[in-house]
């Protein structure tokens, strides 16, 4: 507190106090910027963490103020009555000296030519703009000498300056402008129709569109958006990832232009507050955004979609935690407005609540144009081939002759990076992030070793921090290896690769679609973010170098999104008029997710999962709550941790919750440390969430303030690692 004397003694040890605790006796409170250039300095760094750590100062969180603002413009524009005058064509002579005396005469002076040629400029750019403001710059940017010239029209009363606001479009000219279709099919029609009903009726309704990759749920979504649009209600659409939202922007754009605004953290500041300002105004009734659109300030919202709603990226992992799903049929409901939560593959949790009507169903099981799902061979790994490169020999080959025949393909790794890890050959030490338990990753194209956690990084060219080796090599592989290994294989094929590293930025992740679109781009090589929205009539061939990986996560989700991955990078192969082929490569070719997805029966796929699930007792048949304890200490981390599950058991015990709560833990989390915390987990399951959630408050409330120790609540976690 401000004026308090604070003993620092413990902490000083004797020595010198620096300036800033004085300073800080003297405030009660430093600033951000102020505490930066303190910890900016070893020393007084190391004396920040003693101070903490003894309680005789405390870290704040407070939120600072945003620095955006409004973007405006110069322009100029005639004053009435010279506007007046030159509004009339015929007071516009062909001949320049003709028209200058001419004007002259009006304006009751002699009008110099540079000042004739400056108005003259401004009424024909008026006109092609059909606006009476130019902006300043287009008119210096066709006549420089414009810039000297302005000042004196305006002194003459000639023209006026106008200070306009101009929004920071995150539209570029790379998006691609798509027909509406003259006609929809028959499966399309009986979807809209029972979609557009609910609209009308102003009614809350959930609606789980299953259609089959390439069975046009995308003009489905804009059928609905036309209906609430013409209803004069707003729509939201939601995407899981970045990357989908530039993709469906384009058909949203195509059919209902300045009306769509986007909301998503790759825009820069100014594009979100401009965008923001627009859905605030009422000028932008439809909003395109990823997980925290959700929250976008629409008025009087009619239509919610939710594209590709089995993905896991709608989950938010840090606080506040939750699904962008879930809230958006929330908020639906308060809304009374109608939600459609579409995809090829639905999360299992979504297909037994449709089976349970709590959502209605419905299926588009064809293709548009009556075009057939692709043909997919499964590789099985294990039989041994005498070349050494990560595509079997028949992948290879499907290559070559697609190639050949001049049609596109694509590859998917769901990895990215060269290598997974890097191992010393004198003592076999793996290099690990010095943050994390985990390796890192060989990144060739960056020249560095990279944690893909917390964002660690090493020279290519390291040691060993066992023996000091410099003779560590690659192991495993990423979609930059795979890149590589294509353009040595076909070295006239134009590769090109998109995976995070790539999409982080927009113009070269729209201008890597646009080459594919524009068949500029023979083989594209990708992470799962190829395997969703992306169409391309041209793909003939799909290629899934490595199927197996999300197999050996410890999440017992790992069939559903291995599935779910398969099948939807399945989906981009044979969309226009040649038939699709599908390669697979993997270790399991008897695993019921590869086999399931490689034969398109996602219905017995659910089946199944839903049994394993039933027995043995995971959602949707029981609420998930993890309680996860991070602490920078081993030990009190871990001590923590059986604190809270013995709390948690004695909890159970004393309200007679027994048999309705399941304890499991505390055990290490899957990742034991990361970014220099360790993490300790206990999951609470019951039938109910209401018992769940009292539980989980009396934990927080019990320890959340107990040590140094965090202590994470997570309902319904998405990820268990």
């Amino acid at each position: 507190d401000k004026g308090s004397v604070y003993n620092f003694d413990s902490c000083l040890q004797g020595k010198e106090a620096p300036p800033w605790i004085e300073k800080l006796q003297t405030k009660g409170a430093l600033s951000a910027h102020e505490t930066r250039k303190i910890l900016a300095r070893p020393r007084d760094k190391s004396l920040v963490k003693q101070c903490l750590a003894s309680g005789s100062i405390a870290c704040v969180t407070t939120m600072s103020r945003g620095r955006v603002s409004q973007k405006n413009e110069t322009c100029y524009r005639l004053t009435q009555l010279y506007a007046d005058y030159l509004s009339k064509p015929e007071n516009i002579e062909s001949d320049f000296d003709r028209f200058r005396s001419a004007f002259s005469r009006i304006c009751c002076r002699d009008i110099a030519k540079a000042e004739t040629k400056t108005v003259l400029l401004i009424v024909s750019l008026g006109d092609d703009r059909q606006c009476f403001e130019v902006p300043r710059k287009e008119i210096i940017a066709r006549y420089a000498y414009a810039a000297t010239i302005l000042p004196g029209l305006i002194d003459s009363n000639i023209l006026e300056p106008v200070l306009r606001r101009v929004y920071r479009t995150p539209f570029g000219d790379l998006l691609p402008r798509y027909e509406k279709p003259s006609q929809v099919t028959k499966e399309q029609r009986q979807v809209i129709d029972e979609i557009n009903h609910s609209i009308k009726e102003k009614e809350y309704k959930t609606f789980l569109l299953h259609g089959v990759t390439g069975s046009g749920k995308t003009e489905v979504y804009l059928n609905a958006a036309e209906q609430a649009i013409g209803l004069g209600r707003s729509v939201l659409v939601l995407v899981p990832e970045i990357a989908l939202a530039i993709q469906i922007e384009a058909y949203f754009v195509s059919r209902f232009g300045d009306a769509v605004a986007l909301l998503h953290s790759g825009l820069t500041t100014g594009q979100r507050f401009d965008e923001w300002s627009r859905a605030v105004a009422g000028d932008a009734r439809i909003v395109i955004g990823a997980r925290s659109a959700v929250f976008a300030p629409l008025e009087n919202l009619g239509l919610i979609i939710v594209d590709e709603e089995h993905d896991s990226s709608f989950k938010q992992e840090e606080s506040l935690r939750y699904h962008g799903r879930d809230v958006a049929i929330v908020r639906a409901r308060q809304q009374n407005a109608v939600i459609i939560l579409g995809s090829a593959t639905p999360a299992i949790t979504s297909f037994y609540h449709a089976t349970r009507k709590k959502f209605k169903l419905l299926k588009m099981k064809s293709r548009v144009g009556g075009r057939s799902l692709p043909t997919v061979e499964i590789v099985d790994l294990k039989n041994k081939e005498k070349n050494s490169s990560l595509f079997r020999k028949k992948l290879l080959v499907a290559l070559q002759d697609n190639f050949a025949n001049q049609k596109q393909s694509i590859l998917l790794l769901n990895r990215r990076g060269f290598s997974n890890s890097m191992i010393c050959r004198d003592c076999g030490t793996i290099a690990e992030c010095r943050h994390c338990q985990v390796s890192l990753n060989l990144h060739k194209s960056r020249r560095r070793l990279l944690c893909h956690y917390c964002g660690f990084t090493l020279p290519e060219k390291t040691i060993c921090e066992t023996c000091g080796s410099i003779n560590l090599f690659p192991v495993g592989f990423g979609t930059e290896r795979v890149e590589e290994e294509v353009r040595l294989l076909l070295p006239e094929a134009r590769v090109a690769r998109l995976d995070s590293d790539k999409a982080s930025d927009r113009k070269v992740f729209m201008k890597v679609l646009q080459a594919v679109r524009a068949q500029e781009i023979d083989i594209l090589v990708g992470t799962q973010m190829i395997a969703k929205g992306l169409h391309f009539p041209n793909v003939t061939l799909v290629g899934v170098v490595w199927a197996d990986g999300g197999l050996s996560f410890p999440d017992y989700r790992s069939a559903e999104k291995t599935f779910q991955l398969i099948a939807q990078v399945t989906g981009r192969a044979g969309r226009g008029d040649t038939h699709g082929n599908v390669i697979v490569q993997t270790m399991q070719p008897q695993h019921y997710s590869i086999f399931l997805a490689a034969n398109h029966r996602y219905e017995e796929l659910a089946r199944k999962e839903l049994e394993i699930r039933g027995h043995a007792g995971f959602p949707p048949f029981v609420r998930l709550v993890s309680l996860r304890v991070e602490g920078l200490s081993e030990e009190d981390t871990r001590r923590r941790a059986f604190e809270i599950g013995s709390e948690a058991r004695q909890w159970v015990k004393r309200r007679g919750y027994k048999s309705d709560i399941v304890i499991l833990g505390p055990a290490p989390a899957p990742l034991e440390k990361l970014r220099n915390m360790y993490r300790w987990q206990v999951l609470l399951k019951a039938e109910q969430l209401g018992p769940l959630h009292d539980l989980a408050d009396h934990c927080l409330r019990l320890f959340k303030n107990k040590g140094a120790e965090k202590v994470i609540l997570d309902v319904d976690p998405e990820s268990m690692l």
